[in-house]
């Protein structure tokens, strides 16, 4: 007798996902919104002019150490401009990934629905990891493939944690935090007792130090790199400050709050019996206390935190206490916060500059055309100096400052860019733009500002600047400007056209 294949199931099964489905659908729509109305800014740019302008040879053995940062982000971009993507395309491509790693957590993970329909829409995962192209794009991705592949494949689980700890160096701390739990676990489950998963830990662990070896061969500074913003510690803050930073910074607002929320998770992981999975969060924070952290840093504690309730989530059937209930709660928490957090960050890059580059480098187009020299210089940023600047380059095929040595900035001590501003100066470039962090309305005429002074005396007029600021929680963290100068008169390149 036939019998006739089962042609009910996958309606049944993609009817009762519905609700997965429209979330996915809106995510995708909200991340599709965001994107053409962001703003690249200078970090975004750093990469991206790096992979444009360099070899993968020169990129692994030289540059790519100044970054104080391992190498998979700028490998990935190396191979999307060899792809002859955009610009604009690569922000459409880190919305995919979001998408996609969305996908993952909405349809793979135990969570249940109040959970899994709420938590993509936080802060972090639809705005600073979809609409911000940068590394930490592909964080979740990997912590929720991650919680896919544990205790199932070592040795993917291996692989997944060596990415991991390639993107970032805040993200190798977590790595490591994350690979020692993982072996905690396997011994607790008696795999040294076991000849196969013996066998497995070996593979585990031997794939993993090949790994590390390669983000800490990439990653390590040059003797030359001691200026950069990566390994710069203010000395009046404390470590223990830096670690409360850490910690809280991304969960809660009032800080304070964040204890309480960090106090549920403990005690909802110790309920489990799985409290070794908060290693990563140890070595994170321990990190962090002797190396800079921003928030994008402090917001892979977000995808991490799912991917650590994920791997540790109950089985069916188990009686849920107390400790569990307030675990859940405190997620349920962060996620309705950090929506606000979001549809602010979202409303606030629609409506406002996140930043001044593509303003400044539309505004350049015409002095660039007409062959004007255009230096750049700055005032108030020791560790930055004119870092900035680098936003406007994507937006050209060339290098187009003239005091800039390289297309992309240098972190190298020996960065010549500012002495070689003070000794064209006397020769009148036609544009000056000094690179400022600002806290209001920029009026350099009025201002005490000794670099808009002397510019002013040697004869330039102040003529526009352009501003962006960065949305954080409910409100602003930081902005920047490019104050543009000109100096009077034809330009010298129009002069000798008219000759």
């Amino acid at each position: 007798m036939h019998v006739h294949p089962d042609t009910t199931t996958a309606p049944r099964a993609t009817s009762s996902r519905w609700p997965e489905w429209c979330a996915l659908s809106l995510f995708a729509a909200v991340v599709a919104y965001a994107i053409p109305f962001h703003e690249p800014w200078a970090d975004e740019a750093q990469a991206w002019q790096m992979a444009r302008n360099l070899s993968l040879s020169e990129l692994f053995r030289t540059y790519i150490r100044f970054e104080a940062s391992p190498g998979l982000w700028h490998f990935f971009l190396w191979i999307l401009i060899h792809l002859r993507v955009s610009y604009a395309g690569l922000h459409w491509i880190c919305g995919a990934i979001a998408v996609l790693s969305t996908a993952i957590l909405l349809f793979k993970a135990p969570f249940p629905r109040y959970l899994k329909l709420t938590l993509p829409f936080t802060f972090f995962l639809i705005y600073q990891f979809a609409v911000v192209a940068r590394n930490y794009v592909l964080a979740p991705l990997l912590f929720y493939l991650l919680a896919l592949a544990w205790r199932r494949r070592p040795a993917l689980t291996a692989v997944l944690l060596g990415l991991l700890a390639n993107v970032a160096l805040h993200a190798a701390a977590i790595s490591g935090g994350l690979a020692v739990a993982y072996l905690i676990d396997a011994v607790r489950g008696g795999a040294l007792k076991d000849p196969q998963r013996r066998r497995d830990l070996l593979l585990f662990s031997a794939v993993l130090v090949c790994f590390y070896a390669f983000a800490l061969w990439t990653a390590w500074p040059p003797k030359a790199l001691s200026n950069h913003m990566a390994v710069i510690r203010a000395e009046s803050v404390s470590a223990i400050a830096w670690i409360a930073v850490a910690l809280l910074w991304a969960i809660w607002h009032p800080w304070g709050l964040s204890i309480i929320f960090w106090i549920a998770i403990a005690a909802c992981l110790y309920a489990r019996r799985s409290l070794v999975y908060l290693l990563p969060v140890v070595f994170f924070v321990g990190f962090s206390a002797v190396a800079h952290c921003s928030l994008w840093h402090v917001g892979m504690l977000i995808p991490l935190l799912i991917m650590v309730m994920w791997v540790s989530w109950p089985a069916a059937g188990i009686e849920t206490g107390r400790a569990e209930l307030a675990g859940r709660a405190a997620m349920a928490i962060l996620a309705v916060i950090q929506i606000c957090w979001a549809g602010y960050a979202i409303d606030f890059d629609h409506y406002r500059q996140f930043s001044p580059d593509p303003a400044a480098a539309a505004y350049l187009k015409p002095f660039v055309a007409q062959g004007d020299a255009i230096a750049v210089t700055y005032w108030d940023d020791p560790v930055g100096h004119a870092f900035k600047s680098v936003g406007i380059l994507p937006y050209y095929d060339r290098n187009i400052f003239v005091n800039l040595p390289d297309p992309y900035w240098s972190w190298d001590n020996n960065n010549p860019t500012e002495d070689r501003f003070n000794a064209m100066l006397p020769s009148h470039p036609r544009i000056v733009i000094v690179e400022i962090k600002n806290t209001g309305p920029v009026d350099p005429e009025k201002e005490s500002n000794p670099r808009f002074q002397s510019l002013l005396s040697a004869g330039y007029k102040y003529d526009t600047s352009f501003c962006g600021s960065m949305p954080e929680m409910m409100g602003e963290r930081r902005s920047y400007c490019h104050v543009i100068f000109k100096y009077p008169g034809a330009s010298p390149a129009a002069a000798e056209a008219g000759h």
